[in-house]
């Protein structure tokens, strides 16, 4: 009957509302507002324990998480497109907004040690951890794949059709709790949709945390149609408490335990026979005897060298000198636990593509947890020369300035060419390399991900919590 089915409307919107004492009564939650408190203590054991050694920009940052914990067990988000009964039973007209967290600081201050602590202490399913870069690969890939789901017609009319909201709304339909591991804007694709990407995603009660390591004034600082970007700045401080967790220490660096490899002493080895005597002590197999690889990703093969099982043996050209991106050192990331890379050479400033190759490469290997060894003929401390070319610009950057229709004056402000993201982010990289070469991050479990993203082992995925994983590396203050 046509009574029973508004009924149970009623029942359900009764039931879910936030504000009627029957859900309060019958469907408690258990109060684990008191867990949050336990971060703080969690982190004194570990001191205790002499794992890390205490800062009080960490212990300030600790309960600011706490007391995000306790407003996400006490508060539900805003729920878009309420039936009639929701509102009709409901006695508030929408749910407080929570803000979330702008995390930013120098290199290795244990701002994603921290985050990832809160993280695993939330109870909810519905929440998802992922490396910034990764979730926008996903959100273009999500955005290209409902356009072609749409007729050419529609297209054309391009009325009443927001790809960037009906994605959002893809994404708020599977997570309400969004924790971003190092927040950098450097792509124009990335820049023009922000804005309208998050200000969907806010609309749908999405709290948003992120590690960083520019305050919100410097992203995409110098970037190209910078002007469209800017709008996204006051959205993320009106959503955002932003808090600088700025350090004078790289904890990373103060690691103890060099890792003690059969075949050298370190992950970062300054001849490649070495390598070659790690590839067959890791694999059983003689260099000689391993299989050629193609890898095909998103309908492109990818050429890598040579591997056996979950080990990768190829070369600096290979990967950074050839015309690879981001989707396929997440494909390389998530085939292999383990890399090693010969002919490295020393990197220049002058040769900003391969660096910036190399940047993107380290951070998606680095959040799955690859173990990466590398062969090159300088100590690691001067693996990136960073002298700044003051020449004229090269060929390769002439021809994009005239696509561009850029004067040589406007592409020197420009950190495209420039090559300020590249000085922003060595000391991540090298900071990054150096834990590499530690005992604790050769311990920790390969996290691959998934290729495909919406799947339900994505690397881009709610149910599974955490995308491409993270753990309590020694980011934190670790000794």
């Amino acid at each position: 009957m046509w009574y029973s089915s508004v009924y149970r409307d009623v029942y359900r919107d009764v039931q879910h509302s936030p504000n009627n004492y029957l859900c309060k009564l019958t469907c408690r939650r258990p109060k684990s507002q008191r867990f949050y408190a336990t971060l703080t203590n969690q982190y004194k054991a570990r001191v205790d324990r002499g794992e890390l050694l205490e800062d009080p920009r960490q212990l300030v940052l600790l309960r600011k998480f706490e007391e995000l914990g306790k407003k996400l067990e006490s508060n539900q988000p805003p729920v878009a497109n309420k039936s009639f009964f929701s509102k009709l039973f409901s006695t508030t007209s929408r749910t407080p907004r929570i803000n979330g967290l702008y995390i930013h600081g120098g290199v290795g201050c244990g701002k994603t040690m921290i985050m990832d602590q809160f993280y695993d202490q939330v109870h909810s399913q519905a929440k998802l951890r992922t490396h910034f870069h990764d979730f926008m690969l996903d959100v273009h890939e999500r955005i290209h794949k409902y356009k072609s789901s749409l007729s050419p017609a529609l297209l054309r009319q391009k009325k009443g059709v927001n790809p960037i909201r009906e994605v959002a709304l893809s994404i708020a339909s599977e997570t309400s709790l969004l924790c971003f591991d190092e927040f950098q804007v450097t792509d124009v694709a990335d820049a023009m949709i922000l804005k309208g990407l998050f200000e969907h995603l806010f609309e749908q009660g999405i709290v948003m945390v992120a590690t960083g390591n520019r305050p919100p004034e410097d992203l995409y600082k110098n970037g190209l149609q910078r002007s469209n970007f800017l709008p996204f700045i006051p959205l993320l401080k009106q959503h955002c408490e932003i808090l600088d967790m700025d350090s004078p220490v790289d904890y990373r660096l103060l690691d103890n335990k060099p890792l003690d490899l059969p075949g050298g002493k370190a992950a970062f080895l300054l001849d490649d026979a070495r390598v070659d005597r790690l590839f067959e002590h890791l694999t059983g197999v003689k260099v000689e005897q391993a299989t050629p690889r193609t890898l095909t990703f998103l309908g492109r093969d990818i050429q890598v060298g040579v591997s056996h099982g979950p080990v990768l043996l190829t070369s600096f050209r290979e990967l950074c000198m050839s015309n690879h991106g981001s989707s396929d050192f997440r494909a390389i990331a998530k085939t292999y636990s383990h890399v090693l890379v010969k002919d490295f050479p020393q990197l220049s400033m002058k040769e900003k593509t391969p660096l910036r190759r190399f940047i993107i490469m380290m951070d998606l290997f680095y959040d799955r947890a690859v173990k990466l060894v590398i062969s090159c003929h300088v100590p690691i401390i001067q693996i990136i020369d960073l002298q700044v070319s003051t020449d004229s610009a090269a060929d390769d950057i002439r021809l994009l300035m005239d696509d561009l229709k850029l004067t040589l004056a406007e592409a020197k402000a420009m950190s495209l060419f420039t090559g300020e993201d590249e000085l922003f982010s060595h000391k991540r990289a090298l900071s990054r390399l150096n834990e590499m070469q530690c005992n604790d991050y050769w311990g920790l479990p390969h996290r691959p991900g998934s290729l495909e993203s919406g799947s339900s082992e994505s690397s881009y995925s709610a149910s599974s919590g955490r995308a491409s994983g993270s753990s309590e590396r020694g980011e934190g203050s670790s000794v």
